[in-house]
C-alpha cells in the first residue's frame, strides 16, 4: 500500500475526507446487514421521539482508520453510525479523529475531537474534546489493553457533560487460526452534568464478546454482541447491539 503523507489527515482538508470515507463504508454495512432500515426511514423518523425501549436492539458498524507517522506518533480516526428501534432508524453518526503517543511499548497518551452527530430532531448533538491513557501487552499468547478516557461534551443549548470512561479488554487466539475471540467492559462515569438532564456517578456500562480476524496485512474484522446498561432519569435499560467493526493500518 502507498504511504499517504500524514499532513492529508492532520489537515483540516483531510477530516471531511475521512468523515466521508468512514460514513460511506458504515452506511453500506448498515444497510446491507438491516435493508429495513432504507426501506423505512422515513417513516422511523417520524415515529415518536421518547426514550430509547428498554431491550431495543441496535446496529452498529465502526470504522477505524490508522496513519503511523513515526516511531512514536500514530494519527487514529475512529467513527461508528448507528440503528435504533430494533435496527429501523438511523440514530446517529460518531467521528473521533485524534493523536497518539506512544511513553513505552506498553504505555500511551491520546488526545483529540469527538462529536455525536444524532439524526432525530429533538436529540441534540454533543461534541467536545477527549484524553486518553493507554496500557498495551500480552501474557503468552493473550493480549490485554486497558484505556482510561476523560470527555468534555458540549450541547447544542450550552450543556455540557465531563465524564470518564474505564475499559478492559482482553484477546485470544482461537488455536492455530487466524481468528481469536475478545470480550470488554466498560464502565462510563458522570462528574459534571450541568444543565444536560443527567445524573452525576456511575451512567452507563458496556459488556461486549465477539470474534475477529485479519483479512490482509491492512485490514481487520471483527463481529459481536453488547450488552448496552445505562441510567436515564433514575431508571436503568439495557440495550442489545449487533456491532460490526473494519480497521484499517494506511501504512
Amino acid at each position: 500500500m502507498k504511504a499517504v503523507p500524514p499532513w492529508r489527515f492532520a489537515g483540516l482538508s483531510g477530516l471531511p475526507m475521512l468523515a466521508a470515507l468512514s460514513m460511506a463504508v458504515s452506511m453500506a454495512v448498515s444497510m446491507a446487514a438491516s435493508p429495513a432500515a432504507a426501506q423505512r426511514q422515513p417513516q422511523g423518523q417520524a415515529q415518536g421521539q421518547g426514550p430509547t425501549p428498554n431491550g431495543d436492539l441496535w446496529l452498529t458498524t465502526a470504522v477505524a482508520l490508522e496513519y503511523a507517522i513515526d516511531a512514536r506518533w500514530s494519527f487514529h480516526f475512529d467513527s461508528q453510525l448507528q440503528l435504533d428501534r430494533n435496527m429501523s432508524r438511523l440514530r446517529d453518526f460518531q467521528v473521533r479523529p485524534g493523536f497518539e503517543y506512544a511513553l513505552s511499548p506498553s504505555w500511551a497518551v491520546a488526545a483529540g475531537y469527538v462529536q455525536f452527530q444524532r439524526y432525530p430532531a429533538p436529540l441534540r448533538t454533543q461534541r467536545g474534546s477527549f484524553q486518553d491513557l493507554l496500557h498495551r501487552g500480552r501474557l503468552g499468547p493473550v493480549a490485554y489493553t486497558g484505556r482510561l478516557r476523560a470527555e468534555e461534551l458540549f450541547f447544542e443549548n450550552g450543556a455540557l457533560l465531563v465524564r470518564t470512561r474505564a475499559l478492559a479488554g482482553v484477546r485470544l487466539p482461537i488455536g492455530d487460526s487466524p481468528w481469536e475471540f475478545a470480550v470488554s467492559d466498560e464502565i462510563f462515569v458522570n462528574l459534571k452534568v450541568d444543565g444536560t438532564g443527567r445524573q452525576a456517578g456511575a451512567h452507563q456500562n458496556r459488556a461486549y464478546a465477539g470474534f475477529g480476524r485479519p483479512i490482509s496485512p491492512h485490514m481487520k474484522m471483527s463481529a459481536g454482541y453488547e450488552l448496552d446498561t445505562f441510567e436515564r432519569n433514575g431508571a436503568f435499560r439495557n440495550v442489545h447491539q449487533i456491532r460490526i467493526g473494519f480497521a484499517f493500518k494506511l501504512n
